[in-house]
C-alpha cells in the first residue's frame, strides 16, 4: 500500500485498508476435522454438555476425570471454531471489572476466593496439557499494562492492596519519577509500588510514549486454545470410549429442564440427560424452558451482552522474546475508549517458526441476530488498528502494510463483569460456564473444573460465580 506524500511537511496520507477477508491464526493451526458427525439417533446420557469450545471441553475433561458420567459433547459447527478459534489466545486471570469493586459488591472473602480460583486455573491448564500429552505451545512470561492517570494507578493499587490482605501472589507496580500525579497518591498504597526513572517505564512497555507514567505486570501467557480443544478432544475419545460421545454439526433447538433432568431437542432428536451444561458464551439460538413452557433465565446482569472484537497480526522480522503489553487509553478506568492489547508469541508454520505480534482492542455491541461468524473484517477496523495499536505493537513497522491475519470473534461479556459457574438456583439440572473471557480463556478452564466438582456432588460454599 503505498503513500501519498503531501507538499505541506505533514505526515504523508494513506490509503485507508479495504475489507480484509477473516483469518484467524489460531484456526490456521488446526488440523483437518475429518467428515461431521451429526447426531443421528435419540440418546440418553447423565451430562449434555452445549457448546465445544474451551468451555465445553475444559468441563467435559474435568467431568470425565473426576466423576463416573456418561458424557455427551454437542456442536453446531466444528470443534473450536467459535470463540475459541477466534480470540487473543492470551493466559490471563484478572476480571472484566476491579477486583476491588467485586469486593465492595460480594464482600472482600469472596472476591479474594474468585481471584484464587482465576490464578490457579494457570495449574488447572498444566493438568490438561499434561494428561492429554496435548503438543500445543504453552508460554509464559511476564506482561506489562501501561497506565498514565491518578484513576488508573488507584484502581489498581486498591486491587493489589486486597491481593495482599487474601495471601494472593502481588502484581508489581512502578510509578515514573515524573508522574505528575506522584505526590497525590494516597498514602496507603506506599508500599505497594515503587518509583523509578521514566526510562523504566518505556522500557517495561517496549514504547517511547510519554504520557505512560506507572506500569503493573503480572504473571501472562499465550497459547492457541483451538488447537488445545482440538487435541483434548481426540483425547477423550480415545481414554473414555465407554463414556464420552461427541456429535458435531448439530444445533440444539430447545432445552427443557425439568426436576429430574432435561431434554435437548435437535432437528428430528431428543437428548435425554440428568445434568445439561451450557457452553455456549450465552450466544444461542435455542430456547430454554421449564416443563410448564416457561422461559428460564437468569438475573439481568448475568445474561450475555454481546459484543464483537477485532485483532490483526504480523509475522515479526526476526524472533524476539515472547511478551505482553497492554496500554489503557480512558482517562478513568471504564471509559468507552478501548485499551490496546498486545502479544508476541511463537508461531509455527509450514514455513517455520516465526514471532507473531497480535493485538487488538476495538469492539463493538452487536446484535447476535446480525453477526456474520465468517464475514470479512471491516477496512476501517483494520485503519483503525493500523493507527492507534501498531504504533504501541511494533514502533518499527511502517504503517500501512498489509496483515498476515485479521480476525473477529464474539466476546461473552455479562454486565455484571463476572463469569456464571455453578447451576441454576431454581433449576438444578441446569449448569451454566460461559461469559466474560475477554482477552484470555483460563476463566474457562477453572468453569470447567468448578462445574466438575457439583456434578460430582460436592457442596460448594457460595461463590461470585454462581447463576442467579
Amino acid at each position: 500500500m503505498e503513500d501519498r506524500t503531501t507538499t505541506s511537511g505533514q505526515e504523508p496520507e494513506r490509503d485507508p485498508y479495504a475489507d480484509q477477508p477473516l483469518r484467524s491464526p489460531w484456526i490456521a493451526q488446526m488440523a483437518p476435522d475429518g467428515p461431521p458427525r451429526r447426531l443421528t439417533a435419540d440418546a440418553e446420557t447423565d451430562v449434555a454438555i452445549v457448546g465445544a469450545g474451551i468451555a465445553g471441553i475444559a468441563t467435559a475433561f474435568f467431568t470425565l476425570r473426576t466423576t463416573s458420567q456418561r458424557v455427551l459433547l454437542l456442536e453446531r459447527d466444528r470443534v473450536g471454531r467459535g470463540a475459541t478459534g477466534r480470540n487473543a489466545g492470551q493466559l490471563t486471570t484478572y476480571f472484566e471489572r476491579p477486583l476491588h469493586e467485586i469486593a465492595d459488591e460480594f464482600g472482600a472473602d469472596m472476591a479474594i476466593d474468585a481471584q484464587r480460583a482465576f490464578d490457579e486455573a494457570h495449574d488447572l491448564l498444566n493438568v490438561m496439557v499434561s494428561e492429554t500429552r496435548a503438543n500445543v505451545q504453552v508460554e509464559r512470561f511476564t506482561g506489562h499494562m501501561g497506565m498514565f492517570s491518578l484513576n488508573h494507578l488507584v484502581v489498581h493499587l486498591r486491587n493489589n492492596l486486597l491481593r495482599r490482605q487474601g495471601g494472593l501472589r502481588e502484581e508489581t507496580c512502578v510509578v515514573s519519577e515524573k508522574a505528575e500525579f506522584l505526590r497525590q497518591i494516597p498514602s496507603e498504597f506506599a508500599h505497594l509500588y515503587s518509583v523509578v526513572p521514566q526510562r523504566r517505564i518505556r522500557e517495561l512497555l517496549n514504547t517511547d510514549d510519554d504520557r505512560y507514567r506507572a506500569v503493573l505486570s503480572d504473571r501472562k501467557g499465550a497459547a492457541n486454545s483451538a488447537t488445545l480443544v482440538q487435541q483434548v478432544l481426540a483425547f477423550l475419545e480415545q481414554r473414555y470410549p465407554d463414556r464420552f460421545v461427541y456429535h458435531d454439526n448439530t444445533r440444539v433447538d430447545r432445552i427443557v429442564v425439568g426436576d429430574d433432568g432435561a431434554s435437548l431437542h435437535s432437528d428430528e432428536h431428543e437428548v435425554s440427560a440428568s445434568n445439561v451444561v451450557l457452553c455456549t458464551n450465552g450466544f444461542v439460538d435455542h430456547t430454554i424452558e421449564d416443563g410448564t413452557g416457561e422461559p428460564i433465565t437468569l438475573a439481568a446482569d448475568q445474561r450475555i451482552v454481546a459484543r464483537v472484537g477485532f485483532m490483526a497480526a504480523f509475522a515479526e522480522a526476526q524472533q524476539v522474546l515472547p511478551a505482553a503489553f497492554s496500554y489503557i487509553r480512558n482517562i478513568t478506568i471504564g471509559g468507552d475508549t478501548p485499551y490496546v492489547y498486545v502479544t508476541r508469541r511463537t508461531y509455527d508454520r509450514h514455513d517455520g517458526t516465526i514471532t507473531l505480534t497480535c493485538m487488538g482492542g476495538p469492539e463493538s455491541p452487536i446484535d447476535i441476530t446480525e453477526y456474520d461468524p465468517d464475514g470479512p473484517v471491516p477496512g476501517a477496523i483494520l485503519t483503525n488498528l493500523d493507527e492507534q495499536a501498531r504504533p504501541l505493537a511494533q514502533p518499527s513497522r511502517p504503517p500501512g502494510l498489509p496483515y498476515d491475519f485479521q480476525w473477529h470473534g464474539l466476546m461473552g461479556y455479562t454486565d455484571g463483569g463476572i463469569r456464571v459457574i455453578g447451576a441454576h438456583p431454581s433449576h438444578p439440572a441446569l449448569l451454566y460456564n460461559l461469559g466474560c473471557n475477554g482477552v484470555g480463556f483460563l476463566p474457562s478452564i477453572h468453569g470447567g473444573q468448578r462445574v466438575a466438582r457439583i456434578l460430582s456432588g460436592e457442596h460448594l460454599p457460595p461463590s461470585v460465580f454462581d447463576p442467579r
